[in-house]
């Protein structure tokens, strides 16, 4: 009986190709922007983790605001009242110089490094380029961030002390401003001054770095920032620790020392990498969260069309639905038979959604530098989904179907 009536299902679709494909693009609509949003949300997950993981499990990040750092924690007295803010690290830094020395005279900190964000434009003669993220630093920073370059090298800590206007481009700033040209020695602006270009960065394939692209990036020494702005903002520190064995304790001395250069104020955060991956990986499950339910509205909306359609569709079949009765098929014959014809649909819409949910996943790969995550439940839990509107906005045409009184159906013969 089950298989006659997918076979049903079938003729039916294929009696009616136009309908049915329309009824199934917006279950199609919703399986693929549920699963693009999700997998592009668990894809910068993967590339953020791989790059925390990168710096290794030595080193502490010091940043500006109240970041959740108690979220990983068993101690159920250590999680009340924690939250994310995800404001917290946008505003003015609340991060000083005092607070680099510190750092950098802490025990067991091997070396440190304060970095700065500039809000610029790089160009190169005619060419500009408003994607680039720029960020100033220490000499340290390459090392710790553990980066290599392809060509030329890193600018040193002489650069730095005299304030020279010099950089380091990343390997997506070097091909945008200089193609296939060699760009040592070559000159960038940045807010009007010529930066002369000492290394490129070797490529990473890290994809998106704190909404940046970690290969188009420009980085100067923070001596020169200042120089160039007048303004020393320190946005985040890393510091590097000796082993990984005192990471928790220079992690309780740092917040107990910074702490007094702020006063007692509750301004900062000392994040582990595991704590640095959880508070990053919980703002991202929130705003994935957000946009998942908003895209599973096309889901709820495919449905209806499903019902609608299914309910022309009873009406159409009134003499079919009375033979059949006639013939002695049951309440159960009929409603497994318009039910079946739901699910098909339904499902349809959803494997077609899955397939061009992969081949976005491609598109946005190469164009945005991004690679979308498809994890098997998420691919399961969107053909779960299919089926449950198929069943659910089916259900109510298939009884209205199987209610149908013989003699009243064959009336309209």
């Amino acid at each position: 009986m089950i298989w006659q009536n997918i076979k049903n299902a079938f003729l039916s679709i294929r009696s009616a190709k136009l309908r049915s494909a329309l009824t199934a693009v917006g279950v199609m609509i919703g399986v693929f922007a549920v699963l693009v949003m999700v997998g592009v949300g668990d894809g910068v997950k993967a590339e953020i983790e791989s790059q925390i993981s990168n710096l290794g499990t030595n080193v502490l990040t010091i940043t500006s605001g109240k970041l959740n750092q108690s979220a990983s924690s068993s101690d159920p007295k250590e999680q009340k009242g924690s939250g994310i803010n995800i404001a917290s690290g946008i505003g003015t830094s609340t991060l000083t110089e005092d607070d680099v020395k510190t750092i950098e005279n802490t025990p067991n900190v091997s070396r440190s490094a304060a970095f700065g964000i500039i809000s610029s434009s790089v160009a190169k003669d005619q060419i500009v380029s408003n994607s680039a993220f720029v960020i100033a630093t220490t000499p340290s920073y390459f090392d710790i961030r553990q980066l290599k370059t392809s060509q030329g090298s890193f600018f040193s800590a002489d650069d730095n002390s005299g304030s020279k206007f010099v950089a380091v481009i990343g390997a997506d700033t070097k091909q945008s401003l200089f193609g296939g040209e060699d760009p040592i020695g070559k000159s960038i602006s940045l807010r009007g001054k010529q930066f002369r270009v000492l290394g490129v960065i070797e490529k990473s394939d890290a994809g998106v770095s704190l909404g940046a692209n970690a290969d188009d990036i420009v980085i100067i020494p923070i001596n020169s920032a200042i120089k160039l702005t007048g303004k020393n903002d320190v946005f985040r520190v890393i510091a590097e620790v000796d082993s990984e064995k005192n990471i928790e304790k220079v992690k309780a001395s740092l917040e107990q020392s910074i702490g007094s250069n702020h006063s007692g104020a509750d301004d900062f955060s000392v994040l582990t990498q595991k704590e640095l991956l959880t508070t990053f990986s919980s703002i991202l499950d929130i705003l994935t969260t957000f946009v998942v339910a908003i895209a599973a509205i096309s889901l709820l909306v495919g449905g209806i069309g499903i019902m609608n359609i299914m309910l022309v569709t009873v009406s159409e079949r009134t003499k079919e639905i009375g033979i059949r009765k006639a013939m002695g098929a049951t309440f159960g014959n009929i409603m497994g038979q318009f039910l079946t014809e739901s699910i098909i649909i339904s499902l349809i819409g959803g494997v077609i959604g899955v397939l061009a949910s992969y081949l976005a996943g491609m598109v946005i790969a190469k164009l945005a530098n991004i690679t979308p995550v498809y994890s098997p439940i998420a691919l399961i839990s969107a053909l779960g989904a299919s089926l449950f509107i198929g069943v659910v906005f089916g259900t109510a045409p298939a009884i209205k179907a199987a209610r149908k009184h013989p003699i009243q159906a064959l009336k309209s013969l």
